[in-house]
This record gives C-alpha cells, sequence and structure tokens, in this order.
C-alpha cells in the first residue's frame, strides 16, 4: 500500500502550518487528491502534584468556540526541538509548575486523514509551583483546574472533557495506575 506524489501545491503558509493540495497515484492506478496539512508537532504534558492531582487547563479554543479543559500543550518552536524541551515549557508556562519526574508515556499521530502532526505526551510527576515561571505566551488566558484522579472518568463520560489528547493521556494514565500500582 502506497500512494505516489503526482504533484504538490502549497496552497497556504503561517507561521507554522503549512496546507497543500496534492495529486497522487493511488495502487490500481487511479489518481486521486489529498489535502496536507504540514505541522511541526508539539507535546503535551499530564502534570501531577506531589498530592496526587492532576493539573490541566481550562482556555477558549476559537475553533469550537468554547472553553476547553485539557493538559498543557504546544507545537514544538521549530522542526529540531525535541518533544521532552516542548514539553518541559510549555508545563511551565501554562501552569507555573515544574517537575525533575519526567517520562515519556507515549506519541501519536492526532489527524492521519490530513495533518502529519506528532504529538508527544508525557507525565510529569511531584510538581511543583515555580516562585517566578516563565510568563505565558501573550495571546494565552489560561486558568488551571486541580482534578483528583478519582473524578476522571466522570469529567469525561460527561463531555466535560473533550480534547482528545486530554481523553487518551488521561485514560493511559487510568488505565496504567490500576495495573501498576
Amino acid at each position: 500500500m502506497n500512494e505516489k506524489t503526482i504533484s504538490s501545491q502549497l496552497k497556504y503558509e503561517c507561521s507554522f502550518l503549512k496546507l497543500y493540495e496534492d495529486e497522487v497515484t493511488l495502487k490500481h492506478g487511479k489518481v486521486s487528491q489529498r489535502v496536507v496539512l504540514e505541522h511541526p508537532g508539539g507535546a503535551s504534558v499530564l502534570p501531577i502534584t506531589e498530592s496526587g492531582q492532576i493539573i490541566l487547563t481550562k482556555q477558549f479554543r476559537y475553533p469550537i468556540k468554547s472553553v476547553s479543559i485539557e493538559i498543557p500543550a504546544g507545537k514544538k518552536d521549530h522542526k529540531h526541538e525535541d518533544g521532552l524541551s516542548c514539553a518541559m515549557r510549555e508545563l511551565e508556562e501554562e501552569t507555573g509548575y515544574v517537575s525533575s519526574d519526567w517520562k515519556l508515556m507515549f506519541s501519536f499521530h492526532p489527524c492521519v486523514g490530513y495533518s502529519d502532526e506528532k504529538l508527544d505526551i508525557y507525565i510529569a510527576k511531584h510538581c511543583t509551583l515555580k516562585p517566578s515561571p516563565k510568563p505565558m505566551d501573550d495571546d494565552e488566558d489560561i486558568d488551571l483546574m486541580m482534578v483528583d484522579p478519582a473524578d476522571v472518568e466522570k469529567l469525561i463520560e460527561s463531555n466535560v472533557i473533550t480534547d482528545g489528547k486530554t481523553i487518551i493521556a488521561l485514560q493511559y494514565y487510568m488505565l496504567h495506575r490500576l495495573v501498576k500500582p
């Protein structure tokens, strides 16, 4: 299974995205169109405090015209930035918390049908509030939400949390906490 690119046209470009319309040849010679969103990738973090609380962010997300509850996350500042550096920066900027106990949980592609974005998801344990953290980005307005692990299932089932990366990270964490106490 493979598709061969016949042509590729850049249709839109901004500071961190490029949108292409490609023409491809399919397996049996048929020609089709593909829209591809080129993204530098990103990282996110499931932060756990010393007391076991999960730190989530609340922010207005313009595409869905609603407040979204999420794990801290962001795009890589450049193509060669590693996921851990990105996750550490985003945790501090978005929450004011830091950690010295980091582990990669997994990586995934959130939208394989139209984007090459790859997202690394880390867990940061024993998070503590930093006295003078890095400031948020100018266009961010974020509130924090401290969640007890016992409340995670209810937040997902009631559609309070609808963000994909957050649901996957929380479910992965809860599953592995039950398997490996």
